[in-house]
C-alpha cells in the first residue's frame, strides 16, 4: 500500500516508521503528531472497515475513555480514498502475556508481584465496564488487545473489531479468538450474530483467570476419561477443569488450585463457566468487589518476601509451583523492598540478620524433661462430715435391730423344722436369718467407694495437666526456631557462593538465559494452534527453555508429531546461542535475580524467626506461670479426697494409698540436621539463568551417549516404566538416546 500523502481532514500526515502489524493492516507513528498512531488497512480489508470506522468517528467514542484506542479520525489519501484511522498511541504498554507468563514477566516486569497482577486484573475489569457502558460490545477478546503498564494501568487496541451502533445502525465484531469465545458461540459463523455483553463476560472471565493462574487456561486439562479433547470442545462442554463440581476434567499438575483463591473469586468462576451461567454471567463490576476482596486478603509469604497470597489459601502456591517448575514465579528488584526492622543488606551474606542473638536465647532456655505436678496438701484438717456421723449413729441402730430379728428368724427356723415341712422351706428360713445376723452396714462400702472415685479425680486431673504443660509448645517453638535457623543459615552460604556458582556453568546460564528470551507465542511452529498454545502454557510450557528441560507431551493435546516440531525449533534457537566470554548485562542481570531471590527468601526466614521468637518469650513465660501456679480444680479434689480419707477414719475402715502418677515426658525437638532448604546439600545445586531456576545435578545437563548433544527430562508415557521420568536426547526423534536418572 501506498502511504505517500494521506490526510486526516486537511491535516497532511508524517508517517514514520511501523510499530505493529495484524491480519488486515499496519501500524504506524505518525511523527507530526504526539501520542497518535495510524492504522492503515489492507487493501482487501478496505471497502469492508470503512462505514464502520466512519460511523465510529462520528460517535465520539474516542471522547468517553481515554484509555481505549477508538478510532479518532478517518484517513484518506490525496484522491479522498479511505484508507484507515488514526487512534491514540499507547505507549510503554505491554500485551497482557507479557505480565501473566512467569518467564516473560521477570524480563518485562521485573517488579511486578502477586498484587501487581490482581490490580491488574482488576483493571482490566474496569475497562470491559467501561466499553460496555459506551455502548460497545469487545467480540474479539484475545491476549495481543490487552495492553498493561508498569503502573498495572490498562489500555485495549484493535477497537475497530468492537460491535458499535450508531444511528440504529449495528456494526457487527465478526472475529474471535476460539480460546475466548464462549460455549453458544463455539464453531459458529460469527457474521450475522449480534454479540452481547454476556458473551463478552465469558472472555472477561478467561482473561481474569490467566492473569490470576499464571497463563493457565480454565479449560486446558486433561479428561478422566482416555481420550483427547480440545480447548474449544472443552469450552463447548463447559468443562472447566478447576471446577468444583465434576466437569471429568482434571486441571495440570502443580498449578493454581481454587483453594488458593478468594470464595468470591471462586463463585465468578464457578457460574462464569457453568450452563447455568448463561446469560447471567458475572459482570465487570463484580468481577471489580471480588478482586478487591482478593486483594485484601492477600499476605505475604512466610518462606519467601516477594510472594503474596490469599489468607483463605492453604499454603503459599507460588512456592509450591516453583518447586515443581524450577522457575521462579515472582522476584522483587525493588531495594526499598529489601528493608525491614532489624536487619539490613550486605554484600556478604545478603540480608544480615542477628541469628546469634536468636540462639543465645535458645541456649538461656530451660525447658524440664518430664513434667511432674505435685499434688498438693488439704489446706485444713478434717473432721467426719456430719453426713457419716447421722450415718453411723443410724447404722449402730439399724444393727441392733437385725440382730433382734436374726434371733426370732433362727426360732422360727427352728419352729419349721419341727413341723416336718418340706427341707426347702426351712433353708430358705435359715438363709435369710444368716443374712439379717452378719450383714455389714452399707456405709462401709458406700464410702469406700466414694474415696476411690475422688483419689481417681485427683489422679486424672494431675495426668491431665502434665500431659497439657507449656512445655509441649515451648518444645515445638524451639524446634521450628532452630529450623529456620538452619535454612537462613544455608541461604547465606548460597550467597557467599552465588558468583562462584555461576562461573562454574556460566555458559549453561547463558544458554538457558538465550532459551528463555524465545518464547512459543509468536514463534512459527508447523501444526501449533492457538490452543496448542494456550495448553502448553497451562502445563508451564511458554519458552524454548522450559521444553529443553520437560517433555512436553506431558500437555494434554501434544503429541509426537508437534513435540518433534516444538523440539525442532528449540534447536535452532539453541544453533543461534553465542557464548559470551566477558561479563556482559545479561549475566549481571542473572546474578542480581539471583541476589534477589536469596534475599526475599532470607527475609521470609527473618520474618518468621522474629516472630517465632516472640511466640517463644511468651510460651515460656506461661511455662513459668504454670510452675509456679496451683490448679484450682486439682486443690478442690484434693480437699474432697481428705474428707473422704477422713469418714473412712471415722468408720474405722483402711484407707487405700493413693496410686502414684507417672511423670510426663515433652516432646523433644528432632536433633538438628544439615538443612534441606540449602540448594548446595550433596552434589545437587540450584541454578539461575535469565530469571529461571531448575535443579540439576553437577554442574550441567547431562550428554546423549548417542551423539553428545545435551539432554532434557521426559516421562514416560507408557511400559514398565510409566509415569517415571528418564532423560531423553535434545534432538528426538532425530536421535534416541536416553539415561536413567
Amino acid at each position: 500500500m501506498s502511504l505517500d500523502k494521506l490526510f486526516a481532514g486537511t491535516d497532511e500526515l508524517h508517517v514514520g516508521k511501523r510499530i505493529g502489524k495484524g491480519g488486515e493492516g499496519e501500524v504506524y507513528a505518525i511523527t507530526n503528531m504526539h501520542g497518535v498512531a495510524l492504522k492503515a488497512y489492507l487493501p482487501a480489508f478496505v471497502a469492508a472497515r470503512e462505514a464502520k470506522i466512519k460511523a465510529m468517528v462520528a460517535a465520539n467514542l474516542h471522547a468517553t475513555i481515554n484509555t481505549v484506542a477508538f478510532p479518532t479520525k478517518v484517513v484518506a489519501d490525496k484522491r479522498g480514498t479511505f484508507v484507515g484511522f488514526l487512534m491514540r498511541l499507547v505507549p510503554e504498554h505491554k500485551e497482557i502475556h507479557e505480565l501473566q507468563t512467569p518467564s516473560s514477566r521477570l524480563k518485562h516486569f521485573p517488579n511486578a508481584d502477586y498484587r501487581f497482577l490482581v490490580r491488574t486484573a482488576i483493571n482490566v475489569a474496569r475497562v470491559f465496564g467501561q466499553v460496555h457502558s459506551a455502548g460497545c460490545v469487545i467480540g474479539d477478546i484475545n491476549q495481543r488487545s490487552i495492553m498493561v503498564s508498569q503502573q498495572a494501568t490498562v489500555a485495549l487496541i484493535d477497537t475497530d473489531s468492537f460491535q458499535v451502533v450508531q444511528k440504529g445502525q449495528q456494526y457487527l465484531c465478526v472475529v474471535g479468538v476460539p480460546e475466548y469465545t464462549p460455549p453458544e458461540l463455539q464453531g459458529k459463523s460469527l457474521n450475522g450474530i449480534v454479540r452481547t455483553v454476556d458473551h463478552d463476560a465469558f472472555g472477561l472471565a478467561v482473561a481474569i483467570f490467566q492473569i490470576l493462574c499464571m497463563d493457565r487456561h480454565p479449560f486446558s486439562g486433561r479428561p478422566k476419561s482416555s481420550g483427547d479433547i480440545t480447548i474449544e470442545q472443552a469450552i463447548k462442554e463447559f468443562r472447566f477443569a478447576y471446577s468444583m463440581r465434576d466437569t471429568k476434567m482434571q486441571p495440570p499438575p502443580s498449578t493454581v488450585q481454587m483453594a488458593d483463591l478468594s470464595p468470591k473469586i471462586r463463585q465468578n468462576f464457578e457460574l462464569a463457566f457453568s450452563p447455568q451461567g448463561v446469560g447471567s454471567r458475572p459482570t465487570p463490576s463484580q468481577w471489580i468487589s471480588a478482586l478487591e476482596e482478593l486483594e485484601q486478603s492477600l499476605r505475604p509469604c512466610p518462606n519467601n518476601k516477594a510472594h503474596h497470597y490469599s489468607r483463605v489459601a492453604p499454603d503459599c502456591p507460588w512456592c509450591r509451583m516453583e518447586q515443581a517448575f524450577g522457575v521462579p514465579m515472582f522476584i522483587s528488584h525493588d531495594a526499598n523492598a529489601h528493608h525491614v526492622p532489624k536487619g539490613s543488606i550486605s554484600d556478604g551474606v545478603g540480608f544480615s540478620f542477628n541469628v546469634v542473638a536468636i540462639e543465645a536465647i535458645l541456649n538461656s532456655l530451660t525447658v524440664p524433661t518430664q513434667i511432674k505436678v505435685a499434688i498438693p496438701s488439704p489446706k485444713v484438717s478434717y473432721s467426719p462430715s456430719a453426713e457419716a456421723l447421722a450415718s453411723a449413729s443410724t447404722n449402730a441402730s439399724d444393727g441392733r435391730l437385725r440382730k433382734v430379728f436374726a434371733v426370732v428368724w433362727g426360732a422360727a427356723t427352728i419352729f419349721l423344722f419341727a413341723a416336718g415341712l418340706p427341707p426347702i422351706v426351712p433353708l430358705i428360713s435359715a438363709g435369710i436369718a444368716l443374712y439379717l445376723a452378719f450383714r455389714s452396714d452399707s456405709a462401709d462400702s458406700s464410702y469406700l467407694q466414694k474415696y476411690k472415685s475422688t483419689a481417681e479425680k485427683v489422679r486424672g486431673r494431675v495426668q491431665h495437666l502434665q500431659s497439657n504443660s507449656p512445655a509441649e509448645a515451648v518444645q515445638a517453638t524451639r524446634a521450628a526456631i532452630l529450623e529456620k535457623i538452619d535454612e537462613y543459615k544455608a541461604l547465606v552460604s548460597d550467597f557467599k557462593n552465588i558468583e562462584t556458582d555461576y562461573n562454574s556453568s556460566r555458559r549453561q546460564q547463558q544458554l538457558d538465559a538465550h532459551l528463555s528470551a524465545h518464547g512459543m507465542r509468536g514463534a512459527r511452529i508447523p501444526k501449533l494452534t492457538s490452543g496448542d498454545i494456550a495448553s502448553l502454557a497451562s502445563y508451564g510450557f511458554t519458552t524454548a527453555y522450559d521444553a529443553s528441560r520437560r517433555d512436553v507431551q506431558d500437555a494434554h493435546g501434544i503429541g509426537p508429531v508437534k513435540s518433534a516440531n516444538i523440539m525442532t525449533w528449540v534447536n535452532q534457537v539453541e544453533r543461534k546461542f553465542l557464548f559470551r566470554t566477558d561479563y556482559t548485562a545479561a549475566d549481571r542481570a542473572a546474578l542480581q535475580t539471583k541476589r534477589d531471590n536469596i534475599i526475599s527468601r532470607q527475609q521470609g526466614c527473618a520474618d518468621k524467626l522474629s516472630k517465632l521468637v516472640d511466640q517463644l518469650k511468651q510460651q515460656s513465660k506461661q511455662l513459668n506461670d504454670w510452675i509456679a501456679g496451683n490448679d484450682v480444680q486439682l486443690q478442690q479434689f484434693v480437699e474432697e479426697l481428705a474428707q473422704a480419707e477422713a469418714d473412712l477414719r471415722h468408720f474405722k475402715i483402711a484407707v487405700p494409698a493413693l496410686q502414684p502418677v507417672l511423670p510426663h515426658q515433652p516432646t523433644q525437638p528432632s536433633s538438628r540436621r544439615p538443612s534441606s532448604y540449602s540448594s548446595t546439600s550433596g552434589t545437587t545445586r540450584t541454578t539461575f539463568g535469565g530469571g529461571n531456576n531448575s535443579t540439576r545435578t553437577g554442574s550441567s545437563i547431562p550428554s546423549c551417549p548417542v551423539c553428545g548433544s545435551g539432554m532434557r527430562l521426559r516421562t514416560a508415557r507408557r511400559g514398565k516404566r510409566a509415569g517415571r521420568q528418564f532423560w531423553g536426547c535434545g534432538r528426538y526423534p532425530t536421535c534416541q538416546g536416553t539415561r536413567n536418572i
